[in-house]
């Protein structure tokens, strides 16, 4: 046998025991890293809590419709003071009479903003600050999709766009912000993200998964930065949520998923708000995100292979938004 053929081989039964031996010591130390998650999970909740949503000032973007609009409802039901913030003010103000007078809320304000304009930014900080001089929660719900191939999108301005409303809008606000953040006592920042950038491998999603795995990026690690000051930051991964969103992607001809078995926006609301509430670090919806968590960084191949036959299944041309 030749030096060379034997590193090869060398090469090749490394790169398929190394990963088994992995495989073996995970599963061996499996119930040791379950038990010490759980006690961190329980410290955090320990030291989060209590804490209620009742009287507290909730800042929402992107409220004026799908889980933005149920966040707001849900926030009303449990007595907060709601600051509604989105582009579109004649929808904001429909969310604001149903806050009122469907769901008992007695103190709501809408705002006009657009999160990547710094005025609008500067003007909302301006305004909670001289009238509630503090915020308990800042929602980053914000966002826009798209639907195309990279090589079909025409404009690559799309993905600027993208990345402009659902990553550095969220960041800006924040910044402005921590301030008031920090004058409130066990301050929550929840971030929309999506299961996308739990297992970023969606076709048609490229600039979307981007945005969302860099916000999941940027606030992990804000995290680290804000526990001195009791500020916890709680990230949700929904999966396909029944909005608007589908049917307002940027292109010129998105493809649509499958809609049918996608969960309600407020069914969807409500774990978030139950989430934060807890000041859970992550909420991961869906079973296949669960699994695509445990999976992710160990076995890449596999987590490829399952989430590509599942969002196949998820992408059609035909079926529309319902």
């Amino acid at each position: 046998m030749t030096h060379s053929v034997y590193n090869s081989l060398t090469t090749t039964a490394t790169s398929f025991i190394s990963p088994t031996l992995v495989l073996i010591g995970f599963v061996s130390v499996l119930p040791i890293l379950y038990i010490a998650n759980l006690y961190c999970r329980y410290k955090r909740y320990q030291t989060a809590t209590p804490w209620s949503a009742r009287d507290k000032v909730v800042v929402i973007t992107g409220a004026s419709s799908g889980i933005g609009e149920e966040l707001a409802y849900e926030f009303a039901r449990q007595g907060a003071i709601l600051i509604l913030c989105a582009r579109r003010t004649d929808k904001l103000a429909d969310v604001e009479k149903a806050c009122r007078e469907k769901y008992g809320a007695s103190q709501v304000t809408i705002h006009k903003v657009d999160v990547t304009r710094d005025s609008d930014v500067d003007r909302l900080i301006e305004t909670i600050d001289a009238t509630h001089e503090k915020i308990d929660c800042l929602v980053l719900n914000a966002g826009v999709s798209m639907g195309e191939a990279l090589e079909d999108v025409e404009d690559f301005n799309i993905i600027k766009n993208i990345m402009d409303v659902n990553f550095y809008g969220s960041a800006m606000l924040t910044y402005h912000a921590l301030p008031l953040l920090k004058k409130a006592e066990k301050s929550r920042i929840t971030v929309i993200s999506s299961l996308a950038s739990v297992m970023p491998f969606i076709p048609m999603r490229t600039g979307y998964a981007a945005s969302k795995c860099a916000l999941r990026g940027f606030f992990d690690s804000l995290q680290t930065e804000l526990l001195k000051d009791n500020i916890f930051i709680t990230i949700a991964y929904p999966g396909i949520v029944k909005t608007e969103i589908n049917n307002n992607r940027l292109g010129k001809n998105p493809k649509n998923l499958d809609f049918s078995k996608a969960m309600p926006a407020d069914e969807c609301a409500k774990v978030i708000v139950d989430g934060t509430i807890k000041a859970h670090k992550e909420i991961v919806f869906t079973n296949l995100g669960k699994l695509a968590r445990v999976l992710d960084g160990t076995f890449p191949d596999l987590l490829f292979h399952i989430s590509q036959n599942y969002i196949t299944k998820q992408i059609s041309v035909e079926k529309k938004f319902e």
